[in-house]
């Protein structure tokens, strides 16, 4: 009997790893509260900031006072319902990836969740690093069952890595994102 993960373990695993109100300077994402960015809302349109509970321009005061329902809610809306998080079998791989996609972007977690399935299998040519949780790509992750949490860590790591390397004034947190990609 195949098992489909649930958004509220995923979201569970998310909050529980995600810090509270940072404003670093050098954070190009601008004042962060549990994994949502200044940027990341600024980029919203209206309509979407409306259902999130959101009625004004975003500013520092509103990611200051996000609730945990307001953080759930965009979560859903902007992450878990533009991909089929759910048809990942195993729930620890689910949580990881999710708490990937709301970290780096969904397409860029999914870029290194299909390098990784490359890595196992040594074959680039079963599938595309296209970014897409796709129903090649979820094949691949379900018949590993599990297996792919070492490789797609060091994937992750990797993508990291090279935003270091391309952004060189990010170095500040790399060693915050390489404890996200190895201890998550």
């Amino acid at each position: 009997m195949k098992t489909m993960s649930t958004f509220e373990m995923a979201v569970k695993y998310v909050l529980d790893n995600e810090g509270g109100f940072s404003d670093n300077p050098k954070d190009r994402g601008g004042a962060t509260n549990r994994g949502v960015s200044l940027r990341f809302l600024k980029s919203l349109p209206t309509e979407k900031l409306r259902l999130y509970g959101i009625f004004s321009e975003p500013n520092e005061m509103t990611i200051m006072d996000l609730t945990d329902d307001q953080t759930r809610k965009i979560f859903h809306g902007e992450f878990w319902q533009h991909a089929p998080f759910e048809m990942i079998n195993d729930q620890g791989v689910c949580n990881y990836v999710f708490s990937m996609a709301i970290h780096m972007g969904i397409a860029p977690a999914i870029k290194c969740v299909q390098r990784a399935i490359w890595a196992i299998s040594k074959d680039r040519s079963i599938l595309k690093d296209d970014g897409i949780l796709g129903s090649n790509t979820l094949h691949y992750i379900n018949y590993l069952d599990g297996h792919i949490e070492s490789t797609l860590r060091s994937e992750c790591a990797g993508d990291y890595r090279t935003i270091v390397a391309r952004y060189p004034e990010q170095n500040e947190f790399i060693d915050g994102w390489l404890n996200r990609a190895y201890e998550q």
